[in-house]
């Protein structure tokens, strides 16, 4: 006859009626006084547990811990070895000796093991169902285990939910903060182009320890990039009246009697040096034009990246570190970009990886997105191509 695999309480009988497993022995952890939670594997509990450390107020060797304590879950299938999903009706009562836990904790001392179970029980993810004399057992009926006496995961599989949604946040802040690093870098480099004062140097010289290091986070790093954008925005607004001072001034016209004098003090014949002045004050050639107005261009198709460099690049060597900060950023391999560059040129990977950005949600493999992309010459036809000669180096 076929049993179905429910308490007497979840059957519909009566309380007074239902077998308390319980009641025998005060305090034992047992299936039905577990709390509700999805199915999830230990892994992906154990990975949001180690990216969220910090937040759970937890330090590497608590995680450790945990992991030897998840390790003890009856999760394994039997036959094929394979760890089944963490369920409700899973006993979530660890009844590991100290010795056991330790040696599944990377070896450390029984001292050590207490001091993190205490930490961990401080910060609500373990609870402790202690015997009378303290020690850790199960408790079996008929042969199976349906109780147990020891340190009971329940806190930490009820916030489950709660804590990979606290990881993957903080996997979106460590990607967002990836794209502020570059963006801090550029403005930084523009703001040393700029004629600025000692207190404004001694800023852009710490932002290099600010970002080294491990512990700067996305408001520190907004709070750079709004002061380095007011510094561009000052030093600009300062430069405007000057410029319009100076060409004032050279437009000032001059006494026809004063070119008289100047002109029967200079000699006839022209100098050497007239002569290279001259050639220094041809207009600038029509293939620089072009160019800048290629960047123009391009820069308009590259909507994506364009949301990280707002700026058009100066030339062709600042867009090629774009290509490469930004290669970073979509963590695609160095090796592999630079073959690309040097098979394709930069503006197909500047392409290639405006279509990554644009997907990055559901690429699993950067590096072999772009290399596929690169191959296949997606959207090379549709770009704007000016003149051959954008392609070739000076």
């Amino acid at each position: 006859m076929y049993h179905h695999p429910a308490t007497a309480l979840e059957a519909g009988a009566q309380s007074i009626c239902a077998v308390n497993e319980s009641t025998a022995f005060d305090g034992v952890g047992t299936v039905a006084q577990q709390p509700y939670f999805h199915p999830i594997r230990r892994r992906d509990l154990l990975a949001a547990v180690n990216t969220a450390a910090k937040d759970l107020g937890l330090r590497p060797a608590s995680v450790v811990v945990i992991d030897a304590l998840l390790s003890c879950l009856p999760c394994r299938d039997p036959k094929t070895g394979i760890d089944n999903p963490i369920t409700p009706l899973t006993l979530l009562t660890v009844y590991a000796a100290n010795a056991t836990l330790c040696f599944r904790a990377k070896g450390i001392t029984d001292r050590q093991l207490r001091r993190h179970l205490e930490t961990l029980e401080n910060v609500g993810l373990i609870s402790r169902k202690d015997s009378a004399n303290g020690k850790r057992f199960p408790i079996q009926r008929s042969g199976k285990v349906i109780g147990a006496f020891g340190i009971d995961l329940s806190p930490l599989l009820a916030r489950s939910a709660e804590i990979i949604d606290l990881a993957q946040q903080r996997r979106d802040d460590a990607a967002e903060l990836r794209g502020m690093r570059s963006c801090i870098q550029s403005l930084r480099m523009a703001c040393l182009d700029l004629d600025v004062d000692k207190e404004i140097t001694s800023f852009l010289d710490s932002i290099r320890n600010v970002l080294r290091r491990a512990t700067t986070t996305v408001i520190e790093a907004r709070a750079i990039i709004f002061k380095l954008k007011g510094i561009i925005a000052d030093t600009c607004a300062v430069k405007k009246p000057d410029q319009t001072l100076n060409e004032t001034t050279v437009n000032v016209p001059v006494e026809p009697s004063c070119v008289a004098q100047k002109q029967n003090a200079e000699p006839q014949e022209t100098s050497a040096t007239d002569g290279r002045n001259d050639r220094h004050k041809e207009p600038p050639k029509s293939y620089t034009k072009k160019t800048l107005q290629s960047l123009t261009d391009l820069w308009q198709e590259l909507t994506h990246i364009r949301s990280f460099y707002p700026e058009i690049p100066r030339s062709d060597h600042h867009a090629l570190q774009i290509v490469h900060e930004f290669g970073k950023i979509l963590r695609i391999n160095p090796n592999v970009l630079a073959s690309g560059i040097a098979s394709n040129g930069w503006r197909s990977a500047l392409e290639a990886q405006n279509e990554i950005a644009a997907r990055v949600a559901t690429i699993a493999d950067p590096t072999g997105y772009f290399r596929s992309l690169l191959k296949t010459g997606a959207r090379l036809s549709q770009m704007f191509i000016p003149d051959m000669r954008w392609y070739t180096s000076e």
